[in-house]
């Protein structure tokens, strides 16, 4: 029969083992001293050992003893709360990492929950049995020069900036407005998709060129940022594949400048390159890109662009891209009013 007034060995008497241990008595003798089950001394000896030294510390035994309990303690408030479950498997069947939606929940001021906690549901039993671990992401291999773009040399990119003249602020993320792009290829290299993000807000725009030309890819970029405020289309990075060959074609239409990575350097555009591995969550490698509908590649960007980042202090890139535009909005009306009506100088 379960005994409901039952109580976990404390501290003092964990200490209390030991000492009665180190003279030798039996499980039964310090069972009957404590007042406590033998099986319960028994239990406590085999589950606390000290893995290295092979003997029962008291220490080791609390330490332990509170880990299992925080770890049992954190699955059962998931498990028992039916709502909180649903919206984290609603969020992990989205993308988003255990990570995030402890961090998104903390920001709305919701009850407290640690990712471990969410780790600790999705390998729990319930979590098996629904296959959760399908729905964190992997890291993606690297991609082999043999099999991806081929990178020719700085000189097929007529007049080229380097990224090393790109202006460091740029670099320090302090202006919003600068953007890195790519492409990412499908049906082996007969398709794309052209991404760009903000450096700043990590906005992400995903977008289909109509081919694979330079000339595709200028018309497009110019079609998606014609109606952006200049000041929200500063710089555009890129690396160094022949698609961003037209690249002065985009400056004389809309006023963007672009940058060229190093060869081979992508790291240069880390921001893209994360992204684009979000891209490729949604949308994997072996995707028949000519069946995904233009409704199907906006609810992509709409799902990363509506994931929390840490980095952003669990905003999500829309609304730090909204935060962005509402500045520049407020400042281009303070500018027209001040235009509309001038100050009239004083004359001495």
């Amino acid at each position: 029969m379960h005994n409901k007034s039952y109580k976990q060995l404390g501290q003092k008497e964990r200490e209390k083992i030991y000492q009665l241990k180190q003279k030798g008595i039996t499980n039964s003798d310090i069972a009957e001293r404590l007042g406590r089950n033998k099986s319960t001394i028994g239990r406590e000896l085999r589950r606390n050992q000290h893995l290295k030294l092979k003997q029962y510390l008291p220490d080791t035994a609390e330490r332990k003893a509170g880990k299992r309990k925080a770890r049992g303690r954190k699955i059962r408030y998931v498990v028992k709360q039916p709502v909180l479950k649903k919206k984290i498997i609603r969020l992990l069947k989205r993308g988003w990492s255990p990570d995030l939606i402890a961090g998104r929940l903390q920001r709305k001021r919701k009850p407290y929950l640690n990712q471990e906690s969410i780790y600790q549901f999705i390998y729990s039993l319930e979590g098996r049995k629904q296959n959760m671990r399908q729905y964190l992401r992997r890291a993606h291999r690297i991609r082999r020069k043999k099999n991806g773009r081929r990178h020719w040399k700085d000189n097929r990119i007529p007049h080229r900036i380097d990224i090393e003249k790109r202006p460091v602020l740029v670099e320090k993320r302090r202006q919003f407005g600068h953007w890195e792009g790519d492409n990412i290829v499908y049906n082996r290299h007969r398709r794309a998709l052209s991404t760009a993000v903000e450096r700043k807000t990590r906005k992400v725009m995903i977008f289909r060129p109509r081919d694979l030309t330079a000339q595709a890819k200028a018309r497009s970029t110019i079609r998606r940022y014609r109606a952006f405020p200049s000041e929200a289309r500063r710089t555009m990075t890129y690396d160094n594949g022949l698609e961003a060959a037209a690249h002065e074609t985009v400056t004389a239409a809309i006023g963007m400048k672009f940058y060229f990575a190093k060869t081979y350097a992508s790291w240069q555009r880390g921001t893209n390159e994360n992204r684009n591995g979000l891209v490729r969550f949604y949308l994997p490698r072996g995707v028949d890109l000519d069946t995904v509908s233009n409704a199907r590649i906006r609810q992509v960007e709409r799902l990363i662009n509506n994931r929390p980042m840490k980095c952003l202090g669990y905003q999500t890139p829309n609304e730090a891209y909204k935060e962005e535009m509402n500045k520049l909005y407020q400042r281009s009306l303070r500018s027209n009013i001040k235009n509309f009506y001038p100050q009239v100088a004083l004359v001495n």
